[in-house]
C-alpha cells in the first residue's frame, strides 16, 4: 500500500487531494494530513489553521524531513493567488501580461525547494510531490460544475465561480470539509481526471508528476 503525506494550506485542500488520489490510483492508499494536522473536530473548520504561509513555513522545519520516515511521498499543495504577497515574491505579470501557469508553477517550484534545502531536496526528490494550484485549487473544480468551455478554464476568482456553479445546481457553498467532501466526490466520475486535465494546466502537470505505484 502507498502512502501520502499531505502538506496544504486548509483542511478543503486535504479532502480534495486525497479524494484525486485514490480515484487516480484506483487501489488502497494510506493518506495522512501533516499540515494542518486536525481532528474529528477540525473537519467543519477551514479558517486559521492553514494558509500559503504555513506551507512554506512548514517546508523548512526539521518535521519535514522526519515525514519521509513513515511516508513514501509527501505532497505539498499551495496556491498561488497570493505570489505577489512580500513574503512569496514571485511575479504573476509581466509588464502587464499574464505569465503562463507553466513559468508561475516552476517558479513556485523552486521557491519551495530553496525552503525545502537543497540537500534535503536532493535526498527526496523522488518523493516530493508538487500540487501548486494556479491560481486556487477551487479552479480544479470548474470543470466539473461548470457546463460553459470558457468557464471550465478560469484561474481567476474561481472560488466565487465555483460557489455560483454549485448554487446553480442547489447545492449549499461554504468553505467547509463536508461540503468539499461532497463535492470531490465528482472526481470519481467517469473520465473526471481527464476532463479537469483538459481545461486546467497546473491540475494537468500534478496528474502527470505522480508515480506509478
Amino acid at each position: 500500500m502507498s502512502s501520502f503525506a499531505l502538506i496544504t494550506e486548509g483542511i478543503t485542500d486535504q479532502v480534495t487531494l486525497e479524494t484525486i488520489l485514490w480515484e487516480y490510483y484506483d487501489s488502497d492508499l494510506d493518506v495522512t494530513y501533516i499540515q494542518p494536522i486536525r481532528d474529528a473536530t477540525d473537519e467543519s473548520r477551514q479558517e486559521n489553521i492553514g494558509g500559503w504561509e504555513k506551507v512554506i513555513e512548514y517546508c523548512t522545519l526539521p518535521e519535514f524531513k522526519s515525514s519521509f520516515l513513515f511516508n513514501e511521498y509527501v505532497v505539498i499543495q499551495i496556491d498561488t493567488d497570493c505570489c505577489e504577497h512580500i513574503n512569496f515574491g514571485i511575479a504573476l505579470t509581466v509588464h502587464g501580461e499574464d505569465r503562463s501557469q507553466q513559468d508561475i508553477i516552476d517558479d513556485v517550484k523552486g521557491l519551495l525547494i530553496s525552503k525545502i534545502g537543497e540537500e534535503v531536496y536532493s535526498e527526496y526528490k523522488d518523493r516530493i510531490l508538487f500540487a501548486i494550484s494556479v491560481h486556487s485549487l477551487e479552479c480544479w473544480y470548474l470543470p466539473l460544475f461548470e457546463s460553459k468551455r470558457a468557464k471550465q478554464s478560469k484561474s481567476k476568482n474561481c472560488t466565487e465561480h465555483l460557489k455560483m456553479a454549485v448554487n446553480k445546481k442547489g447545492i449549499s457553498y461554504q468553505k467547509e470539509h463536508d461540503i468539499y467532501k461532497n463535492l470531490a466526490k465528482e472526481f470519481k466520475a467517469r473520465n473526471a481526471i481527464a476532463q479537469c486535465m483538459e481545461f486546467n494546466k497546473s491540475f494537468e502537470v500534478f496528474i502527470k508528476s505522480l508515480p506509478s505505484c
